[in-house]
């Protein structure tokens, strides 16, 4: 048996666990942290090194934190992690099945999750029960991700923007982050890249243009950096985006399930669009004239 613990502390605060009210205090990290701090001093236990992760998801386990976490376990820094909760390691309940039930023990770490009683150093019955805890924490998870996608959609019918920043061309309102206001300045571009088009320029040709002319790229200019160049990609997205259109276009891409980031477009019939929702930079009539002729090459 070890001795001597390198303990670990973990701690985890994901966007969803805020929307709960009635336990959003006892998940802050403040909190999650002062609980385990009196459990090491209860069980004369020696911190070697605080993980913290704040706004990240239990679905998925590539986390700063907890990858910084695995890598000190794999160098023998670490050999005991403590969380608050077994939903706090994560909340996929065979990645975390992994975790407690193969990976720590292959590494000889002990692992503790105060709240659900879970020690791997005893043979407590607790321990036997913590695959169902896990299970019940990822069916939470997925029920958490129906209840946000329903309130989004709501939000999202009544023609509120709910992104986590505007599509280049515009910019949030600084008076209503649910509201889009025109970017004086990249509205400008995009206004160009429409009368090029327009005036049957290529998609190439138009990212010769822009490059020539040292057009910042709309990921540089939200950077604030001068790095990249235009692509055709680009060109292509911002000509084919009928929220220039000045109505309000949402949904059109979806994550593949709960637990995936990778996301999906969806066909234009599953589109959530609100007319006449904020300022316009082109016509409908020059948006479905556009997208007849759009040239490559």
């Amino acid at each position: 048996m070890i001795s001597i613990y390198k303990v670990g502390i973990y701690i985890r605060l994901s966007k969803e666990d805020l929307l709960k009210d009635k336990n959003s205090e006892s998940e802050s990290v403040i909190n999650q942290r002062n609980l385990i701090i009196d459990y090491i001093k209860n069980n004369n236990l020696l911190i070697e090194k605080e993980y913290v992760d704040d706004g990240f998801s239990g679905t998925t386990f590539n986390r700063p934190g907890f990858n910084e976490l695995i890598k000190d376990i794999e160098e023998k820094k670490i050999n005991m992690v403590v969380t608050k909760d077994l939903s706090r390691l994560g909340r996929d309940y065979i990645k975390s099945g992994y975790y407690l039930e193969e990976y720590f023990p292959m590494k000889k770490v002990r692992y503790v999750s105060i709240l659900d009683n879970i020690d791997t150093k005893s043979n407590s019955s607790n321990n036997d029960i913590a695959p169902f805890k896990a299970l019940f924490n990822d069916m939470q998870s997925k029920d958490t991700s129906k209840k946000i996608r329903s309130i989004l959609n709501n939000l999202k019918k009544q023609g509120l923007f709910v992104g986590n920043s505007a599509c280049y061309g515009y910019k949030k309102d600084s008076n209503d982050k649910h509201k889009i206001v025109i970017d004086q300045y990249a509205s400008k571009i995009v206004r160009n890249i429409y009368d090029l088009a327009l005036k049957k320029h290529s998609l190439k040709e138009i990212v010769d243009i822009l490059n020539s002319k040292k057009i910042q790229t709309p990921k540089d200019y939200k950077l604030n950096i001068h790095e990249h160049k235009w692509s055709t990609t680009s060109v292509y997205q911002i000509l084919h985006n009928y929220m220039y259109t000045g109505n309000m276009t949402q949904g059109t891409q979806a994550k593949l399930s709960y637990k995936s980031q990778k996301r999906i477009f969806l066909d234009k019939s599953h589109w959530i669009i609100v007319p006449n929702t904020h300022q316009a930079i082109i016509t409908e009539e020059e948006y479905f004239r556009l997208n007849n002729f759009i040239h490559t090459t």
